[in-house]
């Protein structure tokens, strides 16, 4: 099987009812597909999560029960999600919590992931180190990609502008310091898993490989 690079790629936020998916819910998806790094198409739905939201939700997202009232209940969303990703590798900021709801949700629909997931958060620690911390807004700023036309946060379509432009950034970091533009996903999940001083001796390996940088024995949790 051939080794799934990053030349297709989607981007993908939830907003919930809280922290817990065997419990919690989404209530508002959206997702971008990338080709070659750059934005095609999105996916972006509110969803009902049948019942009252906490205050604390409104008052993070903006999103009122009013808004949520006559909107789909998650699991009819799901399909149209799982159709739209279509199995493509998935990148999200903390992409554990948009892990977990994806996984809790499709299987409420009869679904399944089938998806690999990077996490910018997780990259942007070992590409651009020492920033105080890497929260989507935090680093945003600090790589200066703040996108004017999505200029909140905690809403799930701005988000994933956001993440798209934040793997643009790091992409082109990448890229700069191994000379791969189209690296395998197991060669930045295998980054993700290094420790800060690795990462230097990690990424000058990469100059000498393929094109793609093909798996091998370094691309293997230590």
């Amino acid at each position: 099987m051939t080794p799934a690079t990053t030349r297709e790629l989607v981007a993908l936020d939830f907003e919930t009812t809280g922290l817990l998916p065997a419990r919690d819910r989404t209530i508002e998806v959206a997702a971008a597909l990338m080709v070659d790094h750059q934005p095609v198409e999105t996916f972006c739905r509110l969803m009902h999560p049948g019942f009252a939201l906490p205050p604390f939700i409104t008052w993070l997202t903006g999103i009122s029960d009013e808004m949520l009232r006559g909107q789909p209940r998650p699991e009819e969303v799901m399909p149209g999600l799982h159709k739209f990703v279509r199995g493509l590798p998935i990148v999200a900021h903390n992409a554990s919590f948009d892990r977990a709801f994806l996984q809790a949700e499709l299987a409420r629909a009869g679904l399944r992931v089938e998806s690999e997931f990077l996490c910018t958060m997780r990259l942007a620690r070992r590409l651009v180190p020492g920033l105080p911390s890497y929260r989507l807004d935090v680093l945003v700023d600090a790589l200066q990609v703040r996108t004017p036309s999505a200029r909140q946060f905690h809403r799930s379509l701005a988000d994933v502008n956001h993440t798209v432009a934040i793997w643009q950034s790091l992409h082109a970091r990448f890229t700069e310091h191994t000379g791969l533009a189209a690296p395998t996903v197991a060669v930045l999940s295998t980054l993700m898993r290094k420790s800060k001083k690795q990462v230097p001796k990690y990424l000058a390996s990469l100059q000498a490989r393929g094109p793609l940088g093909v798996q091998s024995p370094l691309d293997r949790p230590l």
